[in-house]
């Protein structure tokens, strides 16, 4: 990990080190919840990367005006009280997800809706329709900057979105993206179509290893963090981040190369808050 400088498109020495290891995974990556037009192309990079988005297309003009975009540099402040990660969202037992090509990356969909998991949250219940990654981390905590974000998206019977975003740091292995690693590897010569490619099932341990139970997290309201980018998304990013090791990252972007992917870093840089507020809860239950 290390700390992002002054600009928040800088990036130190440590960091490009620590993400150089983790950059195989970038094509390993998907947009955020609702995919933008596929007939205008993106990128995270270049004449067609986040600086423009708000250019290409029309309907992607909150790209560039909108006031509560994401994602943003999560600054810590004190819990207003217990809730852990596990009391917003659940994950469901021998839940099944299939990986599917979508621009810039691999999206993770709920085989069976409403199988996979929920989130309730202000009068809303969600339910887990997919998952994917991003590499870099796109939020940051307090200016650090991760290896990777596991983005869990999930949406209410009315279209509102919630993603749990959490951070991955190199470390020990995780038994859940090793499973996630088979299912993409597995299915990589019949992407996009998917006929004939594997599905991964989630045990519960296997969700206990990619999202953390009991760590603390920060609330705010924010955006989709791809084109179109719209606002309205609520967002709760997870201050316990999970570890992978750099052979499980490394892998990843292999399997995609074979694909027909690219390696790049695939983070959108962080917004401005504009006076939004952000809500950090602790990771105890109350006594």
């Amino acid at each position: 990990m290390a700390v992002r400088g002054d600009s928040p498109h800088r990036r130190s020495t440590a960091v490009v080190a620590a993400v150089a290891v983790a950059a195989a995974v970038a094509a390993a990556v998907t947009s955020s919840a609702a995919a933008a037009d596929a007939d205008t192309k993106w990128s995270y990079f270049g004449p067609r990367g986040p600086a423009f988005w708000g250019t290409l297309d029309p309907d992607w003009k909150v790209c560039e005006t909108g006031r509560s975009q994401s994602p943003i540099d999560v600054m810590m402040t004190p819990p207003v009280g217990p809730l852990p990660v596990r009391e917003l969202a659940s994950q469901n037992d021998h839940a099944m997800l299939m990986p599917t090509q979508v621009l810039n990356g691999v999206k993770y969909s709920c085989v069976a809706p409403g199988a996979c998991g929920t989130a309730v949250w202000a009068g809303y219940t969600y339910d887990l329709i997919q998952m994917h990654l991003h590499v870099s981390s796109e939020h940051t905590i307090d200016g650090t900057i991760f290896p990777a974000e596991l983005h869990l998206v999930h949406a209410a019977e009315d279209g509102n979105l919630l993603v749990v975003g959490v951070l991955l740091e190199v470390g020990a292995a995780n038994m859940g993206l090793e499973k996630v690693l088979a299912a993409t590897t597995a299915s990589v010569p019949v992407l996009p179509g998917m006929e004939g490619g594997m599905n991964v099932t989630l045990s519960t341990a296997d969700w206990e290893s990619l999202v953390p139970g009991e760590g603390g997290w920060c609330q705010y309201g924010g955006s989709l963090t791809t084109p179109p980018c719209t606002e309205g998304v609520t967002w709760a990013v997870s201050s316990t981040p999970r570890t992978a090791s750099a052979d499980q990252l490394r892998r990843v972007g292999v399997s995609l190369l074979s694909a027909g992917g690219s390696v790049v870093l695939t983070d959108r840089p962080v917004q401005p808050l504009n006076g939004r507020k952000l809500t950090c809860y602790s990771g105890h239950m109350a006594m």
